[in-house]
């Protein structure tokens, strides 16, 4: 079973697709203080935020995988109508 992502695996994914240091881009994450120019910054935001949405739909989907509820229902009759 693998875990959740914590800060510092996100930050250190993003500090190896970007080439820079992971204390640099935990920073940027801790809402602290950097030297990184501004649109390093909104791009360290958007990928930490692309990458959490992706684990939470990858959690969402492997949490209702096997529902019921989800499943189509195919070849089944529509319930009558009520009349007014």
């Amino acid at each position: 079973m693998k875990k959740t992502l914590r800060l510092h695996e996100i930050a250190k994914r993003i500090a190896e697709q970007m080439k820079l240091k992971s204390s640099d881009v935990r920073a940027v994450l801790e809402s602290k203080k950097t030297t990184l120019p501004k649109a390093a910054v909104t791009q360290i935001t958007d990928m930490a935020r692309t990458m959490i949405h992706e684990e939470l739909m990858r959690l969402d989907a492997k949490r209702h995988h096997a529902s019921p509820q989800s499943a189509p229902r195919r070849n089944q009759a529509a319930a009558p109508r009520r009349g007014r």
